[in-house]
């Protein structure tokens, strides 16, 4: 016989309102999604556009530069997780999804998670529900793209710092 959809199926009163809810809450959960990886985004670009414009500084060593750099991206890169802490913490309240585990009671404990799941890290021992999942897979990316870009922008400084400008480095814009 034939398989009905699953709104027909018996024993399913409400299959519609639950289909409307899950569609509002995955609403949500892109709006936050996109509005999230823009603003990291964007954090990461001004803390870039930062290092180049103060790493120049005439007073500043090589070393110093780097140091400039790293300080400055590792900053950046912690207010972005907080900026998903925020959205999860968000997504919670719109009801779009939380987190499984009781020990999630605060905001530091979503901070933390926020900082492992962008970092990649993974640990485990918290994790995302409902439509929050996809918030926790876009965050990684995010956090994956960027790290990635941090990673070759010091990796440029250093390379100029023993090589010297004309190596094809970075080179500061007029």
């Amino acid at each position: 016989h034939p398989r009905r959809p699953c709104h027909e199926r018996p024993g399913r009163r409400g299959a519609g309102q639950d289909r409307l809810r899950g569609s509002k809450n995955l609403v949500w959960s892109l709006f936050l999604a996109v509005a999230l990886f823009g603003l990291s985004g964007l954090v990461h670009l001004r803390a870039m556009n930062l290092v180049m414009r103060f790493g120049d500084s005439p007073g500043l060593s090589g070393s110093g530069r780097v140091l400039v750099a790293l300080y400055t991206l590792g900053i950046a890169h912690v207010v972005e997780a907080g900026l998903y802490a925020v959205g999860f913490s968000m997504g919670e309240a719109l009801g779009i999804g939380g987190f499984e585990q009781d020990i999630v009671d605060s905001f530091m404990d979503v901070f933390y998670f926020s900082l492992v799941n962008y970092s990649s890290l993974g640990l485990g021992d918290i994790y995302p529900t409902g439509h929050s999942r996809f918030l926790a897979g876009l965050e990684s990316l995010n956090g994956f793209l960027l790290i990635s870009c941090s990673a070759s922008f010091i990796f440029l400084l250093m390379r100029n710092q023993m090589d010297g400008p004309t190596s094809g480095g970075i080179q500061a814009s007029d």
